[in-house]
């Protein structure tokens, strides 16, 4: 609700900037470099606070909650993963205070993680190494949303985690979202428009402020607009 932030240094990056999103609907944030996209996220997160105006979830205003309660209620999953040399369920299970054997099973089948480790000879006690270096880049992401699904919260945020994988890795890690925003509030962050066409609304921002709102198939049909000529780049059907 009109929050305004610049980071040190900086000229004001958000100024009286509000955003409502309903809970349990997936939302696709969309921007170039620079716009924004991200530090939405770390306010979300209280990794930063606005100068100005207020981020609530619910009636609360997340600067009355405290920091542990507040990342509880959120999963993130990052371009770069955090993983570290153990096992691939010690991974999934990383920074939940139990360890359940059937809910890892869970996480890692709604992730598509059990595409990959049905074919290791260790399965779920395959050590990784260190930061996952046994793993490709679309597992190693795979493997990140296991653990957000695992932490089991009421809000998702996906930061471009589909910009540095392969088409087919990118539909499964699409397909895997797809499944885990069911009954959650999801915020997905992309550079690739084909990982949120599907959302239930699409948010574009450019230069800080909201330029397009809405679903996929009405953006795409805006004469001249910025998703919709960023969709024909993307699809090939632009210059």
């Amino acid at each position: 609700e009109k929050i305004s932030f610049n980071y040190p240094d900086g000229l004001d990056l958000f100024k009286n900037f509000s955003m409502s999103i309903g809970y349990g609907t997936s939302v696709g944030i969309v921007g170039d470099t620079g716009s924004g996209k991200t530090t939405l996220a770390k306010l979300l997160l209280r990794l930063y606070d606005p100068s100005s105006g207020a981020i609530k979830i619910g009636d609360h205003n997340i600067k009355e909650m405290s920091i542990a309660s507040l990342r509880n209620k959120i999963g993130v999953v990052n371009q770069e993963t955090f993983l570290f040399n153990g096992t691939i369920k010690n991974n999934i299970a990383y920074g939940s205070s139990n360890c359940s054997e059937k809910d890892i099973v869970i996480a890692a089948e709604q992730s598509q993680c059990v595409e990959f480790i049905s074919t290791l000879r260790d399965g779920y006690d395959t050590v990784i190494g260190e930061r996952g270096q046994k793993l490709s880049v679309g597992q190693k992401q795979r493997l990140a949303i296991a653990r957000a699904i695992y932490k089991n919260p009421p809000i998702l945020i996906f930061d471009e985690a589909t910009s540095a994988v392969d088409n087919l890795t990118e539909r499964l890690i699409q397909e895997a979202i797809s499944e885990i925003s069911k009954g959650r509030t999801t915020i997905v962050i992309a550079h690739r428009l084909s990982t949120i066409r599907h959302a239930d609304r699409i948010i574009v921002i450019d230069n800080s402020k909201i330029i397009e709102d809405d679903k996929h198939d009405n953006l795409v049909d805006i004469d001249n607009g910025f998703y919709a000529n960023l969709w024909k780049i993307q699809t090939g059907e632009g210059n």
